[in-house]
């Protein structure tokens, strides 16, 4: 009988993004409440109101296992050879968003450690997610065994307040960029996209079947890395393992076979809202809210600290406007929502090179965020 509920807690976990998808998809409130916070929201919910429900070895398992094989499914099928099409300025106000990230990350630990005990977790997890993205912010604290709480409470702040920004962006954002920066050389009435997401024609079925080849990859990727793990550590060491199957994820993107494994992305992306469930089950409320009103100000000062250190650097270089925002999004956002940004400039030259940039984020954000929970716990 345990067993079969056991069984059942599983699949639950499993399938409920699936509809939360639907059910933002279907909401007029879409931007806001969007599968991610729908996920934190429900598992939170359980977590305060059905606390003993489920089995929470369980919930931890499924946590640790959505995450790590969330990664190598997110950069297997990424386009890491579109960096080629980048130009000289593309690759400088990249380098100079990252840059800002991390130098702001760390400052902000230092300026917030009597108020956050754990700044240089926080910072860790915040250089993660504005130099790639939520993958990072999740991938980072499995890698530090930070706080359940921290996290979702982090998630949360960053739901929020980079909502904002993506909404300056896709409002007064361009004029405002074409105002500081000078303006780029635009084909006119040319937004179109250069590809169709071949992932989004497949039927259920399809996708299923599709899906098998990338996992079945991701596991092999994850034995690989578990078994080095156990001949060279006594125990698992966490951050060795998440950075190697991130280089592992990395160069099977060069592979030939590499573009068969159409959907990697999105079934990767899948696993992080299994993630952000299975947290949300493991997460106290009342906690959360305690550590509130500080993580959100850390949150503030990383965002948007980040972005106008980007803009100073920017403006010395000389780079264009529509280079500066589409870099600022690969790093804040990720590649997400690079298309969406590509249509309100109506220029599409920017298109590839954002996403490379966004993918490349992914790649190094792991990095980044363990160099910076390093340095702070050092300095501090």
């Amino acid at each position: 009988m345990n067993i079969f509920i056991n069984i059942l807690q599983v699949l639950f976990i499993l399938i409920i993004p699936y509809f939360l998808i639907i059910l933002s998809k279907k909401s007029k409130l879409e931007g806001i409440l969007s599968p991610v916070v729908l996920c934190y929201a429900l598992g939170l919910s359980i977590s305060n109101f059905l606390p003993d429900i489920f089995n929470i070895n369980i919930i931890k398992t499924i946590t640790d296992i959505s995450v790590i094989l969330a990664i190598p499914l997110i950069l297997m099928n990424s386009d890491f050879k579109g960096l080629l099409s980048g130009t000289k300025n593309i690759l400088i106000s990249f380098l100079s968003a990252i840059l800002s990230a991390v130098l702001i990350c760390i400052c902000g630990a230092v300026i917030f450690k009597n108020q956050i005990s754990n700044s240089s977790e926080v910072a860790a997890m915040l250089t993660g997610v504005y130099t790639g993205g939520t993958p990072n912010m999740a991938s980072i604290k499995l890698a530090i065994g930070a706080d359940e709480n921290t996290y979702v409470a982090l998630n949360i702040s960053d739901i929020i307040l980079s909502g904002i920004y993506l909404i300056f962006l896709t409002s007064i954002g361009v004029k405002f960029y074409r105002w500081l920066f000078p303006n780029p050389e635009i084909e006119e009435n040319d937004t179109e996209q250069t590809e169709t997401n071949k992932w989004k024609q497949l039927n259920t079925k399809q996708k299923i079947k599709q899906a098998f080849l990338p996992i079945l990859i991701a596991i092999v990727i994850v034995g690989i890395t578990m078994g080095i793990n156990a001949i060279l550590f006594e125990k698992d060491n966490l951050s060795f393992i998440i950075i190697s199957i991130t280089i592992l994820g990395v160069l099977i993107s060069f592979l030939p076979f590499s573009e068969k494994l159409e959907g990697s992305y999105q079934i990767g992306d899948y696993l992080l809202l299994v993630f952000s469930v299975a947290l949300g089950m493991q997460s106290d409320f009342s906690e959360i809210m305690t550590a509130g009103s500080a993580i959100i100000l850390f949150t503030a000062f990383v965002v948007y600290g980040s972005i106008a250190l980007h803009l100073v650097i920017s403006k010395l270089f000389k780079i264009d406007a529509d280079t500066v925002m589409i870099t600022s999004t690969a790093c804040i956002f990720g590649p997400i929502f690079i298309g969406q940004i590509v249509s309100v400039l109506k220029n599409k030259t920017v298109l590839v090179p954002g996403m490379a940039m966004g993918v490349v984020g992914i790649a190094i954000g792991n990095f980044l965020g363990l160099m910076v929970f390093y340095i702070v716990q050092y300095i501090t």
